[in-house]
């Protein structure tokens, strides 16, 4: 009888999330109920949010008894993450947002225009709105690039608490080094090097909520393992939380991979028995993208197929295989824990060198899980093993090598401060712990000062084009989403211009193509001479604004991208 409530209360938030999603995305519309359009919107969130509250505040009230106590060195580096990241993100939001992420900004502001609520990016049906979803209500206060920065902060935070946590369950069988190893990992993640404090402010690809949700994911899958008496509730979470984590990204299927195969290895018959639970919470979790798959056959699925999309060949030499995993290695690793481009020869060697010595510790602290994974007390190890390799072999295997880039290895920082812990015991260690994470942020705050300076750029370049009357514009992919984000679509802009041409939200290229006139926005001085001279023999005058990039405007007549470049196709996609 006693749980008669929260199952009521559980009931009530599923079905409530059940009608929310098919009132309120566009792409459930030919699966909407005709009734379920008189519902407001409103309505059904008060009911999922109210029903929310009453499960946790049953189970807060059941659980009281056996809660764990606060941890307050878990509160430490999550108060150190977000405080040490909230200058960059003030500052520099408009810099740390990427073309890429520009994209889930514009559905954003879609939806705090109530224009559209779209469950993916505009043919992207891999990269999800979640953020988006949060993001807006933000930036109907603040400035939309603060905000989705500042949300991608919070998603980072909660990533180095499930860190914090993971570092703590490797030293329960070791009291004294348990404090220590916990907040080793959390301190490191906290202050991580360069180029995962980029990706914990940028918007790009919905990496950083897929880091978060999927280290999560990992923690409850320990908790499923040791605790047998909770392990119903716990498989219905890590369905859930992995379900979201898919929503934002295909590439959750790292952790939902790693996750399944621990606990198959851990007890079958458990798992088992718990994957409709698992299942069940999958499905709540990315609910939104099943109803968008069940109305466009499945389409997001078909990436999980090998060669069904991509055009990348499935098959490779083993010299190619060998090549590529040592750019793994030399490469994307040694960029993932330290180095970063851009700096004076003696700096850049330092940085190389923080990065290999960073890999080497790694590698040690992997040698030392190996030898603990022995036994119940290895659970946790056997855990961070498991899903690093399936990180490594995914991106090995199934994922391009994009030289410079490790973003496909980011998942990776679940297990790297863990392992660095494990490394890093002793006196000497806390003394190469402190090298290795004062590296890490003075080089994320030298990155920063750049971010600082672009985000003046970009945002006086919109505020000069908006000066200049510019209202539409051709121009690149890269710039086109950026200003059409920054500017709040104040000025709307088309990539067809080029050189990249691609169109996400074709409705920008439809407004900008029958606005009675347009601006050309140049990528650099090359190509603004270059449109110069064809308007010349056009016989079109125009003004020219060298501004961040060459604008030239003010046209005696509109001139689109196909009568300056007739020999070209400007396809939307």
């Amino acid at each position: 009888m006693a749980e008669r409530p929260r199952i009521l209360a559980a009931t009530a938030a599923v079905v409530g999330w059940g009608l929310l999603c098919l009132r309120w995305f566009d792409a459930a519309a030919p699966l909407r109920p005709r009734a379920l359009e008189r519902l407001p919107v409103s309505l059904l969130a008060t009911l999922v949010a109210a029903a929310l509250v009453a499960v946790v505040a049953r189970g807060a009230a059941d659980g009281a008894a056996t809660r764990r106590p606060r941890d307050r060195a878990e509160l430490l580096v999550v108060a150190l993450a977000i405080l040490f990241r909230l200058p960059m993100a003030w500052q520099g939001a408009a810099a740390y947002v990427t073309a890429d992420g520009a994209l889930s900004g514009l559905m954003a502001l879609d939806v705090r225009e109530g224009r559209a609520h779209d469950v993916f990016v505009p043919h992207v049906p891999y990269s999800g709105s979640l953020k988006a979803l949060l993001t807006a209500p933000l930036a109907a206060v603040i400035d939309p690039a603060r905000a989705f920065a500042l949300v991608s902060v919070l998603f980072y935070a909660a990533f180095v608490a499930a860190v914090h946590r993971l570092g703590a369950a490797t030293a329960r069988d070791a009291p004294g080094t348990a404090s220590s190893r916990r907040l080793t990992a959390g301190l490191y993640a906290a202050f991580s090097p360069a180029f995962v404090t980029r990706y914990s402010l940028s918007n790009d690809g919905n990496y950083v909520e897929v880091l978060a949700l999927g280290t999560w994911a990992l923690v409850l899958a320990l908790g499923w393992a040791e605790d047998p008496a909770r392990r119903p509730r716990r498989a219905l979470a890590i369905g859930l939380v992995v379900g979201l984590a898919f929503w934002c990204h295909i590439l959750a299927v790292i952790p939902a991979v790693a996750v399944a195969l621990f606990l198959l290895l851990e007890s079958p018959r458990d798992a088992a028995a718990a994957a409709p639970r698992a299942f069940l919470g999958f499905a709540l979790g990315d609910l939104p993208g099943l109803l968008w798959n069940a109305a466009n056959g499945w389409e997001s699925f078909a990436y999980l197929i090998p060669g069904h999309v991509s055009s990348t060949s499935s098959s490779a030499s083993v010299t190619t295989a060998v090549g590529k995993a040592w750019s793994l290695v030399s490469d994307h690793l040694v960029v993932l824990l330290g180095y970063d481009f851009g700096y004076p020869v003696a700096v850049d060697r330092l940085l190389r060198l923080m990065g290999a010595v960073a890999l080497g510790l790694v590698m040690i602290g992997a040698v030392r899980a190996i030898r603990a994974a022995r036994g119940e007390g290895g659970r946790p190890w056997r855990l961070i093993l498991l899903f690093a390799s399936v990180n490594l072999g995914v991106a090995w295997l199934a994922l391009p090598y994009i030289p410079g880039n490790p973003r496909y290895l980011l998942f990776l920082m679940a297990a790297v401060p863990v392992l660095l812990a494990e490394a890093l015991k002793g006196r000497m260690g806390r003394v190469v712990l402190v090298v290795l994470i004062a590296t890490g942020a003075l080089a994320s705050l030298a990155q920063a000062t750049g971010a600082w300076a672009a985000d003046r750029q970009w945002r006086a370049f919109v505020r000069d084009l908006q000066a200049e009357g510019v209202r539409a514009c051709y121009t690149d992919f890269y710039l086109a989403t950026k200003i059409n984000f920054l500017s709040g679509e104040s000025v709307t802009c088309s990539a067809k211009l080029g050189p990249t041409t691609t169109e996400y939200f074709f409705r920008f290229r439809e407004a900008v193509d029958a606005a009675p006139d347009a601006a050309l926005v140049a990528v650099n001085q090359a190509a603004a001479d270059k449109l110069e001279r064809r308007l010349e023999r056009l016989g079109v005058t125009y003004e020219r604004r060298d501004l961040m990039k060459p604008v030239l405007l003010r046209l005696s007549r509109k001139v689109g991208p196909e009568e300056l470049f007739p020999d070209r196709a400007f396809p939307l996609r």
